[in-house]
C-alpha cells in the first residue's frame, strides 16, 4: 500500500500535517494571545522593571525575610574590583606562594623519615641542615615563627625554645 505513494506526495503531506499540529499547538498554549491578535487589541503592556527607572537594588530597605541573608563562608568578604590587589612581584610572590609550603612539605618527610627508622634528635638535626642549605633565605622569612610551631607539634622528641630559635641560624 505504501509503494503507491511517491516521495513528493509524503513530504507534502508530512509538510500539512506538521503546519496543523503547530497551529493547534500554538493556538492551545498562546489562546489568549491569538485572541487579542485576531481581535485587533493591542498586546498587554509587559509588567514594569525596577531596572527600568533606574532604582538601587542595595538602597531598598529590607523585607521581612524570614530566613535573613546568606552568610558568607568565615574569612571570605564581598569587595569591588578596586578594593583587591594582587601580591606584588619579585621575591614576595615566591616567598609567599612556594617557600613556606615547600619547606613544610620537606618537613613532613623528615618526620616521615624519623619515623620510620626511629630517628634520634641528631638524625633531625643532619635531615633539617639539608633544608636549610636548600631554603637558605626561611631564617628570616615573618612566618618562621608558624614553622617553628609545626615543627614542635609532629617532633617525635623534646626540644627547647632554645633549639627552636637556633634550627634556621
Amino acid at each position: 500500500m505504501l509503494q503507491q505513494f511517491t516521495w513528493q506526495q509524503f513530504l507534502v503531506a508530512a509538510c500539512i500535517l506538521s503546519f496543523i499540529w503547530y497551529v493547534v499547538v500554538l493556538f492551545v498554549i498562546y489562546r489568549k494571545e491569538a485572541k487579542r491578535m485576531f481581535k485587533g487589541k493591542a498586546p498587554a503592556e509587559p509588567l514594569p522593571h525596577r531596572w527600568e527607572n533606574e532604582e538601587e537594588f542595595e538602597d531598598e530597605p529590607e523585607l521581612d525575610d524570614p530566613v535573613g541573608k546568606p552568610a558568607l563562608p568565615e574569612g571570605l568578604e564581598n569587595v569591588g574590583s578596586g578594593q583587591f590587589s594582587f601580591i606584588g612581584g619579585g621575591d614576595t610572590k615566591v616567598q609567599a606562594i612556594g617557600l613556606i609550603p615547600d619547606v613544610l612539605e620537606e618537613l613532613k618527610s623528615i618526620f616521615n623519615i624519623l619515623e620510620k627508622e626511629d630517628g634520634t634528635k641528631q638524625d633531625f638535626f643532619s635531615l633539617l641542615e639539608l633544608v636549610k642549605s636548600k631554603y637558605g633565605a626561611i631564617g628570616s622569612h615573618p612566618h618562621i615563627g608558624s614553622i617553628n610551631d609545626f615543627i614542635r607539634e609532629r617532633v617525635p622528641f623534646h626540644l627547647s625554645k632554645q633549639e627552636l630559635e637556633d634550627l634556621w641560624n
